[in-house]
């Protein structure tokens, strides 16, 4: 599913503070503490994260992200410097006829405050429009998850609705807010 260019799907992407860079099987304990650190505040916004309860679990994760970086997608784990994992970042469900990719992203709890999630996506985004080829991102945020929609709002993402009862998390239906960012309107700062 790539777009118009083929990007080599082990690009690492640098910023003034972190590398994103795709996930290896190496990175499994990493990945399972960065997961285990903000296991409340995941489990709240992203349903997925309470299945994950074993290295194994996260083995067919990294597996599907290698998979889907091959065939044009850009799944990234988010590192710090010094090699700690501050989280996940992926432009993903790709549409090359729309040139339209979504954003989705995490960042572990003790990292939140600090600017990384915006500085990421600003990163991933910059690189997906070059080298994707993308026209629209879209992005979806819980409405009540102000800290994401800041995100978004901050790289010029425009609130476009509300999906209502988009997802059930098995328990109750979720809203969420629906963003739109066209190829010319990412803010870099």
């Amino acid at each position: 599913m790539s777009f118009g260019l083929r990007p080599r799907d082990d690009v690492e992407i640098r910023t003034p503070r972190l590398v994103l860079r795709p996930l290896t099987f190496a990175d499994v304990p990493a990945l399972f503490d960065a997961i285990d650190a903000s296991r409340q505040f995941l489990e709240r916004w992203l349903p997925w994260a309470e299945a994950v309860r074993a290295h194994g679990d996260l083995r067919v994760f990294i597996d599907r992200c290698q998979r889907r970086n091959a065939a044009g997608e850009a799944h990234r784990g988010i590192f710090e410097p010094d090699g700690r994992m501050a989280g996940h970042i992926s432009l993903e469900d790709a549409v090359p006829a729309r040139r339209a990719a979504e954003l989705g992203y995490w960042v572990r709890q003790d990292r939140a405050g600090r600017g990384f999630t915006t500085e990421a996506a600003r990163a991933l985004l910059a690189w997906g429009f070059r080298n994707l080829d993308l026209h629209r991102v879209t992005a979806y945020a819980d409405v009540g998850n102000d800290s994401s929609e800041k995100v978004l709002v901050k790289c010029g993402f425009s609130r476009e609705g509300v999906l209502r009862h988009r997802v059930h998390d098995g328990a109750q239906w979720r809203d969420h807010a629906i963003f739109g960012l066209l190829e010319g309107e990412l803010r870099e700062a």
